[in-house]
C-alpha cells in the first residue's frame, strides 16, 4: 500500500493521472507494447477497440507526497478558514477532492486525518488538542464531501511534533540555530527541552512567531490501492459526412457562327435582313381592341341607365308618399272642421 498526503503537489500528481495514461497510450501506439508513461506512476498494459470505443488498460502506482496542512490557533481545536492562508489551502483541497471524486483511475483504500500540537505547554493538553483537531477536520470533510460515507476514514494524533519543529528550525535563520538543534536532538524529555529553549529568550521569541504556529495543524493522508488495474474507455468521434455538392446548371454550347438558334442562315444572301410585321396580324389585333372597347362602353352605358332608372323610381315613390300624406292631412282637417260646425249647430238648436 502506498501513501499519499494531500498537498499542492499531490494536486498536480492527481491531475496528471489521466494525462499520464494518454501519454502512455501515445508511447505505445507505435511500438504496440507496454511502456512506462512519462509519469512514473502509470504503465499502459493494452489498447484495444470495442465498437465505438478505444479501451486502454493500465497499471496505476502512486508516489508519496506530504506537504499539505491547515493551521489551528493556539489552544483551539476549531478550524478557522481565514487563518494564515487557510482560505487558499482549503480552495486547493476543494479542487483536489473534486478531481479525485471524478477520476475513475483513483482507487482509495483509506483516509487518515492526523492532528498535531506544538511542543509547548503540558503534554496532556497537547494530546487532547491534537485529537480534537483531527476530529474537527474529519467533521469538516464529512460535511463538505461526505468522506466517511465514501471511504474508510481514520483519525490519529501527534501531541508534540518535535520532528516538524526540527525541520522548521533547520530551514530558518533563527539565532543560535545549532544550539537549538542540539537541544531538540538531545536525549532530554519534552518538558526539559521546552525549558531549555525558554531559557534562551531570543530563541523562544523567534519560535513563538515563526516555528510553533505552523506545527499546530492537521494533515490528511490518502492511501491508494497499490498497483490498481484500471480501464479507460474513450468514445471514437466519427467525422460528420461531407455535404453533397449542389449540381451546377450546364451551359448550352454556343451555336456555330453560321447557325442561328431558329434555323440555318443562307450564306448566299448579301446585305441586311429585316423582319417585317404581318399586316393581317396587326389588323386583327386592331379590330379585337375595337370590339373590346365597344363592349366596355355598352356595359358602362347599361350600368348608368340602370342606376338612373333606379334613382328616378325612388324619387317618384317618395313624391307619391308625400302627396298621400298631404291629402290625408287635408281630409283630417276638413273632418275636424265639419265636426266643429256640427257641434255649433247643435248648440243653437238646443237654445
Amino acid at each position: 500500500m502506498t501513501k499519499h498526503f494531500i498537498s499542492v503537489k499531490t494536486t498536480v500528481t492527481t491531475f496528471a493521472l489521466s494525462l499520464a495514461l494518454c501519454a502512455a497510450a501515445g508511447a505505445t501506439a507505435q511500438t504496440r507494447r507496454s511502456v512506462p508513461a512519462s509519469a512514473a506512476d502509470t504503465v499502459l498494459l493494452s489498447e484495444t477497440s470495442d465498437g465505438n470505443y478505444i479501451v486502454r488498460r493500465a497499471l496505476v502506482e502512486r508516489q508519496a507526497d506530504s506537504d499539505y496542512s491547515v493551521r489551528y490557533l493556539i489552544n483551539l481545536s476549531t478550524l478557522d478558514a481565514a487563518l494564515n492562508g487557510n482560505t487558499r489551502e482549503l480552495a486547493e483541497l476543494n479542487s483536489f477532492v473534486s478531481a479525485m471524486m471524478n477520476d475513475s483511475l483513483v482507487k482509495v483504500n483509506t483516509v487518515v486525518i492526523t492532528g498535531y500540537a506544538s511542543p509547548d505547554g503540558p503534554e496532556a493538553l497537547n494530546e487532547r488538542l491534537a485529537r480534537a483537531r483531527a476530529r474537527d477536520f474529519r467533521d469538516y470533510v464529512d460535511r463538505k464531501y461526505g468522506f466517511s460515507k465514501k471511504f474508510n476514514v481514520r483519525t490519529a494524533s501527534v501531541a508534540e511534533d518535535w520532528e516538524m519543529c526540527r525541520t522548521l528550525v533547520a530551514a530558518s535563520s533563527m539565532p543560535d540555530k545549532q544550539a537549538v538543534l542540539n537541544i531538540i536532538d538531545g536525549p532530554k524529555s519534552s518538558a526539559a527541552k521546552e525549558a531549555a529553549l525558554k531559557a534562551m529568550p531570543a530563541v523562544w521569541e523567534y519560535m513563538i512567531v515563526h516555528i510553533l504556529p505552523p506545527i499546530r495543524r492537521v494533515a490528511m493522508t490518502i492511501n491508494y490501492d497499490e498497483g490498481s488495474l484500471v480501464e479507460q474507455r474513450t468514445r471514437i468521434v466519427k467525422p460528420k459526412p461531407a455535404p453533397k455538392p449542389v449540381p451546377q446548371p450546364v451551359a448550352e454550347p454556343c451555336p456555330p457562327a453560321n447557325v442561328c438558334c431558329c434555323g440555318e442562315i443562307d450564306e448566299t444572301i448579301n446585305g441586311i435582313i429585316v423582319e417585317m410585321p404581318d399586316p393581317d396580324a396587326g389588323q386583327f389585333s386592331g379590330n379585337a381592341q375595337g370590339v373590346r372597347r365597344a363592349a366596355r362602353r355598352d356595359i358602362r352605358m347599361d350600368t348608368e341607365v340602370a342606376a338612373s332608372n333606379s334613382h328616378e323610381a325612388d324619387r317618384i315613390a317618395r313624391q307619391e308618399v308625400k302627396a298621400a300624406k298631404k291629402i290625408a292631412k287635408k281630409e283630417a282637417k276638413a273632418a275636424k272642421k265639419a265636426e266643429k260646425a256640427s257641434r255649433k249647430v247643435a248648440r243653437k238648436l238646443s237654445k
